[in-house]
């Protein structure tokens, strides 16, 4: 994101012959965004959208705990891209071990801002809520990956 974005996409080494850690760095003291956009499937339903995230951390000693939000807005085929995301639907997840992956657990429903319609580009922002109780990791969390999850119609043919 270019406004309080996380920071650029960096590679940790797991170990020789090992997995690369590939992420985003998330502050630990100030609240940074992601942002990404996907055409979705032309059978989407339009309906609401659940996540999980997938993270991990570097060395700390205490307080593993993690939360990130989600935001969405579909744009249509001649909409204007500079619309407002929806409602931010927040995860919060714990760590504990240095290098391990957690996956945390799915989202309650987040319905996406816009008039979805199948095929739609759909804009996301993601970011860290340091702000947040729950958020008490002391040291940047390290997002890998997200999963959406979506409902599509029944297949024709």
């Amino acid at each position: 994101s270019l406004t309080a974005g996380c920071a650029d996409i960096a590679s940790v080494s797991a170990g020789a012959g090992m997995p690369d850690i590939t992420n985003l760095a998330f502050d630990p003291t100030t609240s940074e965004s992601a942002q990404f956009s996907i055409r979705m499937p032309t059978n989407w339903n339009e309906g609401t959208i659940t996540f999980d995230y997938q993270w991990s951390h570097a060395v700390t000693t205490v307080n593993f705990g993690t939360v990130f939000g989600l935001s969405a807005v579909a744009v249509s085929n001649d909409d204007t891209i500079g619309a407002a995301f929806g409602t931010e639907i927040t995860v919060a997840d714990t760590g504990g071990t240095t290098d391990d992956l957690y996956i945390s657990p799915e989202s309650a429903a987040m319905t996406v801002a816009g008039t979805p319609a199948a095929g739609d580009v759909v804009y996301f922002n993601l970011a860290r809520k340091t702000a947040d109780g729950s958020d008490t990791l002391a040291v940047d969390a390290r997002l890998s990956g997200i999963t959406l999850y979506i409902t599509t119609d029944a297949a024709i043919g």
